[in-house]
């Protein structure tokens, strides 16, 4: 995939989405395939190519991109209040009593959210860091706490496919 910047923070680069297609005029989340063929077809058909998703599974894989690409691609090096909102959101809806993904999710599902979210959020950058380099305080940048979070949104679709606008 090419890249492209989203004016929704400040800049960050991403990988070229499509506008939404016409797969998604059936109101449902494709469920075909392993969980990365799920995922893909939310990001292919739920993300436009800037600015925010207008269904809450395209807004959840927008932002766990999100928070992957500034981490792998920038070294959190663009952090900002921005970025902390998509932290914010992700807690929600993972974490909250209100949600409806939450409400899927087993109290060991919302825990191991929590737990992976509060890490994405909490790191020093390679320039804070001093002669102690501790490589758990650097930016997360391995692929195994994304990908639990895109399968709490999978699960939830292979429960409830129906697409929820925002």
């Amino acid at each position: 995939m090419t890249q492209t910047q989203d004016p929704q923070t400040n800049g960050a680069h991403l990988p070229d989405s499509h506008s939404p297609q016409s797969g998604a005029a059936s109101g449902q989340i494709k469920l075909i395939g392993c969980s990365q063929d799920i995922a893909l077809w939310i990001w292919e058909n739920l993300v436009p190519s800037s600015g925010r998703a207008d269904t809450l599974q395209g807004e959840v894989i927008r932002a766990i991109e999100l928070l992957a690409w500034e981490a792998q691609n920038n070294g959190n090096l663009n952090w900002n209040e921005e970025f902390d909102n998509l932290i914010a959101f992700l807690t929600e809806v993972f974490t909250s009593s209100g949600s409806v993904i939450a409400a899927t999710m087993s109290e060991e599902a919302k825990c191991s959210a929590a737990e992976d979210l509060y890490r994405l959020s909490h790191f020093l950058l390679p320039t804070e860091l001093d002669s102690r380099v501790y490589i758990e305080e650097l930016p997360y940048v391995k692929e195994d706490l994304y990908d639990r979070l895109t399968e709490h949104l999978i699960q939830y679709c292979r429960q409830s496919p129906e697409l929820i606008y925002r």
